[in-house]
């Protein structure tokens, strides 16, 4: 959120044209998605990493021969603040809020991974000091810039899919995958740490105003985490849902859009769109019609999926979230779809299921 400052503020000089960043927090989603692309956004450079393990901040920053590293949980403890304009911070959830307020304090620009906060407050005070210190303040939402989720929005604004009747989301969560040692420690454990994703896409496919209209949980006797949670939006183009089960044998996410003339199914951990047809009456042929296309689509998106993966460009829309928040810093403009006001809106939708629960 930015305050644009009036004739009588002093004008605060913008960015040089290299936008200089630290990576703040070195865990999986720092050193697996926000450095690299980083370091393969035009106008990014990655000078320096905070983390409060030093063995972490040795080890990446010798990697990359990096010119700064700091071990630190807060930007007043960094000595080089000055050779930096901007940070990504994938700290745990908890610390969102009190890390990304010390870099906006210090005149930082912060993109943060999600979810942005841990209550509505938190969110409203990320806001506010963003505003006053008019700094940009940007969210990883990034599956809402994926391969497959951009095909489907194209396809669903030609008109592809015809009407859109209904838009549902689907989490199996393995809890043998990897997760953070941190999750169970967040209201509901994973779906804190995960619903935000979905979240984000609803309000893509089915508008803003979105809302909670239902909720039901049910519960793991002594985990945070629930055994499945769904919940029903309201408020957009057509109706929503969301279900996350999080005992499953497998680990799948999909995103299914539901129009008159086609149906999208998104496999978002794959990066994968299969578009189906009306099968009609339903007949032997229509079902055969259906089969054949699932499996070719589904294969052929398995295959350059697969590729991108190999070869490390499987972005998942990391490098869209970069390319956005670097320019964002550059024109002092919130970044479109993932700013701080977006984060905020997720962060309401999470709690309006936690009250239900």
């Amino acid at each position: 959120m930015l305050l644009r400052p009036s004739a009588s503020r002093t004008t605060i000089a913008a960015p040089p044209t290299t936008v200089r960043f630290a990576a703040v927090g070195l865990g999986w989603v720092t050193t697996h998605r926000h450095i690299p692309w980083l370091g393969r956004t035009a106008g990014a450079q990655l000078v320096g990493v905070v983390d409060r393990r030093a063995e972490r901040v040795d080890s990446v920053r010798a990697r990359l021969n990096l010119p700064h590293g700091a071990v630190s949980s807060s930007a007043d403890e960094v000595p080089w603040l000055d050779d930096i304009d901007a940070v990504t911070i994938g700290t745990s959830p908890a610390t969102h809020h009190a890390v990304a307020s010390g870099f906006l304090r210090r005149g930082k620009d912060v993109l943060l991974e999600k979810p942005l906060t841990m209550t509505i407050q938190e969110s409203r005070d990320l806001l506010a000091l963003a505003s006053r210190n008019e700094r940009v303040l940007g969210v990883v939402h990034n599956f809402q810039f994926a391969r497959s989720v951009r095909r489907a929005l194209r396809m669903l604004e030609r008109g592809s899919l015809g009407s859109l009747r209904e838009v549902w989301g689907l989490q199996l969560s393995n809890p043998r995958r990897r997760l953070p040692d941190w999750y169970e420690e967040l209201p509901l454990g994973l779906f804190y740490d995960e619903s935000p994703h979905f979240f984000y896409l609803m309000r893509r496919f089915l508008g803003d105003g979105i809302a909670v209209g239902d909720a039901a949980v049910v519960h793991r006797s002594g985990r945070q985490t629930p055994i499945s949670i769904g919940a029903q939006l309201t408020g957009g183009v057509v109706p929503g849902r969301i279900d996350m089960h999080f005992e499953a044998p497998v680990s799948e996410w999909h995103l299914m859009v539901v129009g008159s003339r086609r149906l999208a199914i998104i496999d978002i951990f794959r990066d994968i769109l299969v578009t189906l047809p009306n099968d009609g009456e339903h007949s032997a042929r229509d079902i055969l019609r259906t089969s054949a296309e699932a499996g070719v689509r589904h294969l052929v998106g398995a295959v350059t999926s697969g590729v991108l993966h190999a070869s490390g460009r499987l972005a998942y829309g990391n490098d869209e979230v970069l390319r956005r928040f670097v320019g964002s810093c550059r024109n002092r403009a919130d970044p479109a779809s993932m700013s701080g006001k977006d984060g905020a809106a997720v962060v309401a939708l999470q709690h309006a299921v936690l009250k239900m629960a």
